[in-house]
């Protein structure tokens, strides 16, 4: 085996456009007018629906489109 088969292919989610901008955690709590650890907390996977998250490396990114589609999903259940 090579160093090319153990890495994993990542493709990309959904008709997502990239020119859409990524948001840092600092927007994401502007906007949704949160808590900087209300957001850390919503992200973590024992969340019972957790906020959609990238994770380049340390850092938490986000897509807006993802977010709000979050948020419909989140009102619907109610």
């Amino acid at each position: 085996m090579g160093p090319k088969d153990n890495k994993s292919v990542v493709q990309p989610v959904g008709s997502i456009p990239s020119s859409e901008p990524i948001l840092t955690i600092q927007q994401v709590v502007e906007r949704l007018q949160l808590k900087p650890s209300t957001v850390y907390e919503l992200t973590r996977r024992r969340s019972g629906h957790p906020l959609p998250v990238l994770r380049p490396g340390k850092f938490l990114r986000f897509r807006w489109s993802e977010i709000e589609k979050w948020l419909d999903e989140s009102q619907d259940a109610e």
